[in-house]
């Protein structure tokens, strides 16, 4: 999990200058973390629905508040940034904000596992945003409140995982944390590889557009030379008319 944080980390500091790069980006993203942390509280709302356990359905509903409250806090802060037409909201932020049922898909074991694990790399990306924004007063105020919730995420979701692990379900846990870490990496696989399919298929069209087809219409140009050019007028063959009438 260390060597996961510090992952995140490395990839959040080489990328962000890009990501982050104009008022326009940053509402953007900012956007879609509002989407991102809407879909999570709607899911805690049903796992405190479903639970039995009265500690645990608390912990879950102040999970839900904070992520919805952390959903306000983000798509505030993207209209101070951004004209609300930069602000429409794509396929991805409307897939984000939408309820998973992860609690009743995972039960509560697996379920607590990927809690554990997407706060804790929820932690370290706010953490080297605040870094990022240490010159930017508010974004780094927002990144270092909300990342004050993140932690109690983690250390909560640690903390029942670590209950029942003492508990006799030691094996049950320690498969559920490499369940979720391998179903994690194979779906951030996934959205890599489609935007790399995204940015390759547009480096493929632009080298065709600029490159192929010219180079095309120079060589057609070249071996048509002294061809008539343009519209031509074209001759009917005579008796063509009475034969079309007596066609019909």
């Amino acid at each position: 999990m260390l060597a996961d944080q510090s992952l995140t980390r490395s990839l959040v500091r080489l990328v962000a200058p890009i990501v982050w790069r104009s008022d326009r980006k940053m509402a953007s993203k900012l956007a879609g973390f509002a989407a991102t942390e809407a879909g999570s509280a709607l899911d805690m709302l049903k796992a405190a629905e479903l639970c039995d356990d009265k500690k645990l359905r608390r912990l879950f509903f102040r999970h839900a508040m904070d992520e919805a409250r952390h959903a306000k806090m983000f798509r505030a802060h993207s209209r101070l940034l951004g004209k609300e037409s930069d602000l429409q909201e794509s396929e991805y932020m409307r897939s984000s904000a939408t309820r998973q049922n992860l609690y009743q898909e995972l039960g509560l074991v697996r379920f607590l596992a990927f809690v554990y694990q997407a706060e804790k790399r929820g932690e370290a990306h706010f953490d080297s945003l605040r870094r990022h924004f240490a010159g930017h007063p508010s974004l780094e105020k927002l990144f270092e409140e909300i990342g004050k919730d993140e932690r109690f995420h983690v250390a909560y979701s640690k903390s029942l995982l670590k209950r029942l692990q003492d508990s006799g379900r030691e094996k049950e846990v320690k498969q559920a944390k490499r369940s979720i870490a391998v179903q994690t990496a194979w779906a951030s696989w996934r959205r890599a590889g489609k935007r790399i399919g995204n940015v390759l298929s547009w480096c493929v069209l632009a080298i065709t557009y600029v490159v192929v087809v010219p180079v095309f219409a120079l060589v057609q140009r070249i071996t048509d030379r002294g061809a008539a050019h343009g519209w031509q007028r074209r001759r009917l063959p005579e008796g063509s008319v009475s034969e079309m009438r007596r066609q019909s």
